[in-house]
């Protein structure tokens, strides 16, 4: 029964994720633009995962190992980072990807999806059913790989004619935080090392949890 309940939910998150990026993909005046944000990559990345997860158990196939924890707790961090950074920083100013669609209907839902909801179902089922204890702390390293090549990605993508909607900063960056322009190189410096620093304390957290779940509350 756990087993049928585990495919059941992670269906339930592939749906999530799956609609809001739809929802928000059909409500943009440029798919380019709205692919381009962390936002709706992290979702694309934890949709690609939960995918393969999803057809693995439906198979039956063993495939909760050490790369398997370390992807999991990848994501995890990956799109607790859209969640959090959204809330704290982004949804206080108004930030909307797309300020030109403000009249969708839907729009309210589909930014609800991908920054809250996908977020919540991703992390629970990580405390749901995977067995706890293999998040090592050097993990916390490696993690930063996602977020930290999304800023690779946007300078790539704006230097090739990309641009963003303009909120925050100019059109050619996602973030008000990447904009080298507005706030100058070492403004930007300062923030990719306060969030590299954030990122990193997210995961000691994340880890630290992860582990006390194990001593503390799991059966021996």
């Amino acid at each position: 029964m756990r087993k049928e309940f585990s495919i059941f939910y992670k269906i339930l998150v592939i749906l999530s994720l799956s609609t809001g990026v739809f929802l928000n993909v059909i409500n943009t005046t440029s798919v380019p633009a709205i692919l381009s944000y962390y936002t709706l990559q992290s979702n694309i990345i934890c949709l690609v995962a939960f995918l393969i997860f999803a057809i693995m158990e439906i198979r039956q196939k063993i495939y909760k190992t050490d790369i398997y924890y370390l992807m999991k707790g990848a994501i995890i961090i990956a799109i607790l980072l859209t969640a959090i950074t959204y809330r704290c920083a982004l949804a206080p100013i108004g930030f909307e990807m797309d300020s030109l669609q403000k009249s969708i209907a839907n729009k309210e839902f589909a930014n609800l999806l991908v920054h809250t909801i996908s977020p919540i179902l991703v992390v629970m089922d990580y405390f749901l059913f995977d067995e706890k204890g293999h998040f090592k702390y050097y993990y916390s390293i490696i993690w930063l790989v996602i977020p930290l090549n999304y800023i690779v990605y946007v300078y790539t993508y704006g230097s090739h004619g990309g641009k963003f909607f303009s909120i925050g900063g100019s059109k050619k960056f996602a973030y008000f935080f990447l904009d080298y322009e507005k706030i100058g190189y070492l403004g930007v410096a300062k923030w990719i090392i306060f969030m590299t620093l954030c990122i990193l304390l997210l995961s000691f957290i994340l880890i630290s949890i992860d582990r006390y779940v194990r001593d503390k509350l799991e059966p021996k």
